[in-house]
This record gives C-alpha cells, sequence and structure tokens, in this order.
C-alpha cells in the first residue's frame, strides 16, 4: 500500500481543487496517480477490487492505470497528480486520519504553493506532498488492526441490500462482539456500519432510478427496505431531496 511505503521517489504534474454535485463519472487508465483531501464529500469509488468510500476527511490514492467509477452528491476536495516512480498499483486506498486539521492544512498549503509558481515552487511541492505521505504512514499502521473485521466487511457488502441483515450477523463473521466490530469499523470508515449501509442503499436505490425500469416501491424493497416511507426518510436524509425530486448530472 502506498500510505506503507517507508520511501518513494514522486514527480508532482498538478495541484487543484474540485467541487463537484450529482457526480456519476467514469474514468479510464489515466497517466498519472492521484491523492486527494475530501473536504466536503458522500464519494464512493468503485474499481475491479470492490468500492471505497471517500466521506469528508478522508484521504484517497486511486493509482495511474485503472479503471474506476466516482458517484457523489457532493465531493469537494483538493487533488495532488503525480508519478509514484516504481510503486506500480492496481487498486484504491483510503484511510481516514484522526487528525483531519493537520492533513487539511497540508493539502492547503501544496495547493498554494502550486498556485504560487514562484521560483523552486516544485520542490516546496514535493516537500508538502512528502510531508502529507509521512502523516499518512503513521495513519496506515493503525489501518492493520481494523483489516480483522475484513470478513465482516465482505459480508455486509455483499448482503446490505437485505432487510434482515442483522449487526451481529455481520460481526459474528469476523468472531468479534457488535461492540468491537462498530468501533473498528468507525476507525476506518469514519461513520458507523448502520450509516455506511444506510448509503449504500441509497446509492443503490440512485442507480435503480436511473435505469428508470422499477417503481419507487420497487426500488424500496429491491434496496432493503420493507417500509416505503422509511426509504423515502432516508433518502432525502442522504441526498436532501426525495426520490422524486432528485436530479442527475451523469459526466461520463
Amino acid at each position: 500500500m502506498i500510505f506503507e511505503k517507508e520511501l518513494m521517489l514522486v514527480r508532482i504534474l498538478d495541484v487543484i481543487s474540485l467541487s463537484q454535485k450529482n457526480i456519476n463519472m467514469k474514468n479510464s487508465a489515466r497517466k498519472f496517480d492521484a491523492l486527494s483531501f475530501r473536504i466536503r464529500s458522500d464519494a464512493s469509488l468503485f474499481c475491479d477490487k470492490g468500492e471505497f468510500r471517500a466521506e469528508s476527511g478522508s484521504v484517497a490514492f486511486v493509482p495511474a492505470g485503472i479503471d474506476y467509477k466516482r458517484t457523489a452528491s457532493v465531493d469537494e476536495m483538493i487533488v495532488i497528480h503525480f508519478n509514484a516512480l516504481e510503486y506500480p498499483s492496481d487498486t484504491i486506498e483510503v484511510i481516514y486520519p484522526e487528525n483531519t486539521e493537520r492533513i487539511e492544512k497540508l493539502f492547503r498549503e501544496i495547493l498554494a504553493c502550486w498556485k504560487n509558481g514562484s521560483l523552486g515552487y516544485e520542490y516546496r511541492a514535493s516537500a508538502y506532498l512528502y510531508e502529507i505521505l509521512s502523516e499518512c504512514r503513521v495513519l496506515s499502521a493503525k489501518e492493520k488492526e481494523n483489516s480483522k473485521i475484513q470478513a465482516s466487511v465482505d459480508y455486509l457488502m455483499e448482503n446490505y441490500t437485505r432487510c434482515d441483515l442483522t449487526m451481529k450477523e455481520i460481526a459474528d463473521r469476523s468472531f468479534v462482539s457488535e461492540v468491537y466490530f462498530r468501533k473498528l469499523f468507525n476507525q476506518r470508515f469514519g461513520m458507523s456500519p448502520k450509516k455506511y449501509i444506510i448509503r449504500l442503499r441509497v446509492q443503490k436505490a440512485v442507480e435503480l432510478m436511473a435505469t428508470g425500469y422499477y417503481s419507487l416501491k420497487e426500488i424500496a424493497y429491491m434496496c432493503g427496505y420493507n417500509d416505503y416511507k422509511y426509504f423515502l426518510v432516508e433518502f432525502r436524509r442522504v441526498k436532501g431531496v426525495s426520490p422524486s425530486e432528485y436530479t442527475y448530472d451523469f459526466n461520463m
């Protein structure tokens, strides 16, 4: 994992800020790596290795050369485009720093440095990037503990649309208590497993709505809701509008 590398050479190509809404975007085999800090986001990143949540306060790495999709109702971030020399990777990585203020400050400083473009700015920007990677390497050590619940996370991802899915059932897959599972899950994803499931269900609903094949009541049931009114409440809570008011802005 890039967040566990002791040392690598990097060449920065660009540093930009983005603020987008209602995103459903596909990217194919880009020739650069990307490291981003999410300022305000509910993004999901999908590649052949699975789904990776990049919520507010997360740091995400997307390597060069992979095909992936990004969906979000809001995605405000600072992104560093660079080449990591001698670091081939085929999967997305996401971590959730405890000290988000420190990480955000470093990302804002590298953005300001790059925009300034004064003499020697490439060296200063590279120093900021190495500092960010240093901070993230310390954080990644904590991620190893969270791997204890990977079996439960995989099970959750496979069964989140089941109406009868229980937290005990999920936790049992990793042979841990519900309390311990919730603790490690929150450390890893920056939210409770219940909130994560809700977001997965709502995003699934959005994808089904976009097909135009199903009624909203059918979609609610297909996404794990026996109670249609409760589905409407949770959809509005996540997306800010009702399903019938939701609009699409598909950027391919």
